[in-house]
């Protein structure tokens, strides 16, 4: 009878490459979220917000505190998004840097245009209602649609802003549902006490750099696969 032999991987071998497989996995999924976030930004914007809410409403005849105040409280707030929105470019972009990486991958550019319609909508009611007189309809329609935005992010970043979307939501309900004169409150504990947590969370789950190293891609698999293993059997 002539010998018949052939080459079949151990079971070793066959568990490197299912490791080696997950890393792999693991390395698409990170180039298809987006995960370069400041906790120095968030930090900034919620310190910004509760500011500018006069804290919760705890400053008497502060403008940031009352809508009613018409172009003082727009301006106060004015001041409070600007702030926020260059903290969090510069500090994203100091931070991409800091762990090697661009600041503006394509996965960045899909996280902020998820993020860019509702902010023109938000822009545009803004405007109407300011020209109509309705300033007591704007901490409800910024807190909504900024949760919209998170919401919307959340589907090309780490799952929490989900639920941090959907807390701007509901307190964008209660501004609508309740007095104006607790939207110091819910804008506090939105654009503020949210920020916080945020800015809680990044720097628990993110470490603040990371080893450079050279670019890669991740489908390069041959840098991955283990060295084959095989063992004969002849029969």
């Amino acid at each position: 009878m002539d010998d018949r032999r052939m080459l079949l991987p151990t079971s070793l071998a066959q568990d490197e490459a299912l490791r080696a497989l997950h890393d792999i996995r693991s390395a698409i999924d990170r180039t298809t979220r987006y995960s370069t976030f400041s906790a120095c930004s968030g930090f900034l914007a919620g310190a910004a917000a509760l500011l500018g809410s006069g804290l919760c409403g705890q400053l008497p005849g502060w403008a940031g505190a009352d809508p009613l105040r018409g172009s003082a409280f727009l301006q106060v707030w004015t001041a409070v998004f600007t702030v926020a929105a260059c903290g969090l470019f510069v500090l994203t972009a100091m931070k991409a840097r800091q762990r090697g990486e661009p600041p503006w991958t394509p996965i960045a550019r899909t996280a902020f245009g998820a993020l860019l319609g509702p902010a023109l909508a938000s822009l545009g009611a803004s405007i109407v209602l300011v020209k109509t007189g309705r300033f007591d309809l704007l901490p409800g329609l910024w807190l909504m649609l900024y949760g919209c935005g998170l919401y919307a992010v959340s589907f090309f970043a780490p799952h929490f802003l989900r639920v941090m979307g959907l807390a701007f939501m509901a307190l964008g309900w209660a501004a609508w549902l309740t007095p104006s004169g607790h939207a110091a409150l819910w804008l506090g504990l939105g654009f503020g006490g949210l920020h916080l947590v945020f800015g809680a969370i990044v720097l628990r789950t993110q470490p603040a750099t990371a080893p450079r190293r050279a670019a890669r891609s991740p489908l390069a698999y041959d840098e991955l696969l283990p060295e084959p293993r095989t063992e004969r059997i002849v029969r």
